[in-house]
């Protein structure tokens, strides 16, 4: 079964529309760096409406901080590429955690730290400068049972991304009406993607 988080909620509303229809994690971005940011507390407020993981996604600051920050939420994602010395800093901890890896060739050796640094979910994603390289990913998720994907995906795409066979799916600005608003028929039709392909499979 291929698992969906829909990312970038930023109002109770919205969380509550995502389990309602469906997702299997709610994601909120705690970051300054996003439009789409939300304060710590919100996890805290939203996991009085919602049953599902919630997951906060981190970018920036010192790994202890973001663990502190985000005690909260079920899962911690963050999306940076780390150094080796954080990557050992992190499996001194029992946490849920979700760590990024640029879905392209110039980061496998980077994407083989990852995966045997510890027992991480992993999502690929795009980077700055490239979009998520379809080839590769489909590679390391043969690899590896914890590969989920994210990058662009939105309702007209989202059979592209599943024929990948990911753990999950990762969808943020391709379920929205604006920048922290969510589309409600958008994330109808991608939870009927999946549940139709998943039926077929």
């Amino acid at each position: 079964m291929i698992r969906v988080k829909f990312c970038g909620i930023s109002s109770v509303e919205d969380a509550i529309l995502a389990e309602k229809l469906g997702a299997d994690f709610i994601g909120v971005v705690s970051d300054t760096v996003s439009p789409r940011y939300v304060k710590n507390e919100f996890v805290k407020i939203v996991k009085r409406y919602v049953t599902k993981p919630v997951v906060t996604v981190k970018v920036k600051g010192e790994l202890g901080k973001i663990l502190e920050e985000g005690k909260e939420a079920d899962f911690i994602q963050i999306h940076r590429v780390l150094t080796d010395e954080e990557l050992q800093y992190l499996n001194s901890f029992r946490r849920n955690i979700i760590l990024y890896v640029p879905a392209s060739g110039k980061f496998e050796t980077y994407f083989r730290k990852v995966v045997s640094s510890s027992n991480y979910m992993v999502l690929l994603d795009k980077d700055n400068e490239n979009k998520v390289d379809l080839y590769v990913a489909k590679k390391w998720i043969n690899e590896y049972s914890k590969v989920g994907i994210g990058g662009g995906i939105k309702p007209e795409n989202v059979r592209d991304f599943l024929s990948l066979n990911p753990y999950w799916i990762d969808i943020s600005s391709g379920i929205e009406l604006y920048k922290g608003k969510k589309d409600p028929s958008k994330m109808s039709l991608i939870i009927k993607e999946v549940r139709e392909w998943t039926s077929i499979r």
